[in-house]
């Protein structure tokens, strides 16, 4: 009689050792996005002490099973990893930092993190054109001659100086209120709002066409 009571003991605490386990997991939700509010899809999240996996959705949303204050690591093309060690909260928001560059732009873009249209944007959203008084320019050449240290004008063209290459043109594309032209000799300074260059990896929206550089009007 002994022994089937320490048998059934033994049998009963085998059985309640992967419960207790079991127990120790729990689910976490949350979401992972770069630039404070962007979703980002596609993203890797792996559990240290689990060993489980998820993927973001489109909506930078995922679920995942963990132990109690494990680490969650967080990996996407073009952005810094991350690790977070998680505390009683089962909700958490990820924000990745982007590595800025041409090759980590077409990285985020190729393995489907976010669109190239709203990573771009939000590389230049601290960089809004203020409005100006240009009136004290003669024509829109005399401005971009004297705002743009390393634009030259020639005549109606306008190049950039730090383009060293022989086998292409050194022409900076002309944009005026989002639209590409040949010839801005028509743009009166009187009337423009707000004139920049884009040297940076905002030209990359316009394609090869901007190679050189973007001079961006906008008018009032």
């Amino acid at each position: 009689m002994e022994r089937k009571i320490i048998f059934i003991l033994i049998a009963c605490f085998s059985l309640a050792v992967p419960g207790g386990f079991a127990q120790d997991l729990n689910h976490v939700s949350g979401m992972v996005t770069t630039f404070q509010s962007l979703p980002l899809n596609m993203v890797t999240v792996t559990a240290s002490k689990s060993g489980e996996e998820a993927v973001t959705d489109i909506n930078g949303r995922f679920v995942i099973l963990v132990h109690n204050r494990d680490i969650l690591n967080f990996s996407a093309a073009g952005f810094k990893n991350r690790k977070i060690r998680l505390k009683r909260d089962n909700i958490l928001i990820a924000d990745m930092t982007f590595v800025e560059n041409r090759e980590n732009i077409e990285a985020a873009v190729r393995n489907n993190h976010i669109s190239e249209e709203s990573l771009l944007r939000a590389i230049s959203g601290t960089s809004v054109p203020t409005s100006r008084d240009y009136t004290k320019y003669k024509s829109v050449y005399d401005l971009i001659a004297s705002e743009f240290y390393n634009l030259r004008v020639r005549g109606s063209e306008i190049v950039n100086t730090k383009i060293r290459s022989f086998d292409h043109s050194p022409n900076v594309l002309l944009v005026v209120d989002d639209r590409i032209v040949s010839d801005i000799s028509f743009v009166d300074p009187e009337y423009i709002k707000s004139i920049e260059f884009i040297d940076d990896v905002r030209a990359t929206l316009y394609g090869v066409q901007g190679a050189n550089g973007v001079i961006k009007i906008t008018l009032k």
